[in-house]
């Protein structure tokens, strides 16, 4: 007799009742929308503290003439960061204050002069900032770029947990059938990853993912014959009006089995 076979014929033919991972919860759920948009916060923050600044610059750089302003203010160089804060009163008595972080490596501080747009004298900075323009515009875009695909990752793992959240509460309290599905385990810590895809009630194949506590959630999933390169089969179980499967743990304390029926389960699996 096939596994699939002995499995279906042991296991509850009642209404079982389906729970939740750790990561399952709404705590970690609130926590990734709060970091969600921490990130995206972040990476405005500097999108918008920066990127004025390096358009001044730019329209300055075409045209540049040192001027003889009142430059207050430090630059210095701390081992790779360059810190520069400055205060620029012009001979109008127009005060102008500029910030300025970007990679540099000088083994000491600065000194700056300013500088004006010839074409348009309003526009003033200081000359570390022209030389050092094309370096704080890579590094504002990576930082800002970088701290935006956090964002959408952890959006992406909110939405596909948020659906496996929801086929758990449809299928909760139905009749439940064992299905074996492949996936893609990711390990890092406490927590093993399990990715995977499958078709929902609308024949879409969707990708799905299940976070295993390795000491809350009963050891992770069941795996089923070898792992080949992370990928392996392992023991799900399907409710009658979703076709998503949900992963079962080592354990079987996903669903409310009694002791008879997880023995006769591991049984059937060994």
């Amino acid at each position: 007799m096939g596994l699939m076979n002995k499995l279906v014929e042991v296991f509850p033919t009642r209404p079982l009742k389906v729970v939740k991972l750790k990561q399952e919860g709404s705590l970690h759920q609130i926590r990734r929308i709060f970091a969600a948009i921490f990130f995206f916060g972040l990476a405005m923050f500097i999108a918008l503290k920066n990127y004025p600044g390096l358009i001044t610059d730019y329209k300055i750089s075409r045209n540049p003439v040192v001027v003889d302003y009142d430059v207050e203010g430090k630059c210095r160089a701390k081992r790779i960061i360059d810190n520069c804060s400055v205060k620029i009163t012009t001979d109008k008595g127009q005060v102008i204050t500029r910030d300025y972080v970007f990679l540099g490596g000088a083994k000491e501080n600065y000194k700056v002069v300013a500088v004006a747009s010839a074409d348009d004298p309003s526009l003033v900075t200081i000359d570390l900032a022209i030389s050092n323009m094309r370096n704080l515009f890579w590094t504002t875009t990576v930082l800002t770029l970088l701290l935006l695909v956090v964002t959408w990752m952890i959006l992406v793992l909110f939405l596909r947990t948020h659906k496996m959240i929801k086929v758990i509460d449809e299928i909760n309290g139905q009749k439940l059938t064992p299905v074996i599905v492949p996936i893609k385990l990711a390990s890092y810590g406490k927590t093993i990853t399990s990715l995977y895809r499958a078709n929902n009630a609308q024949g879409k194949n969707v990708k799905c993912i299940a976070h295993f506590n390795k000491h809350v959630d009963g050891g992770g999933p069941i795996i089923i014959g070898d792992m080949i390169k992370n990928k392996c089969n392992a023991l799900a179980v399907v409710g009658e009006s979703n076709t998503i499967p949900i992963l079962l743990d080592q354990d079987f304390t996903r669903c409310d089995f009694t002791d008879n029926e997880i023995q006769a389960l591991t049984e059937a699996l060994s």
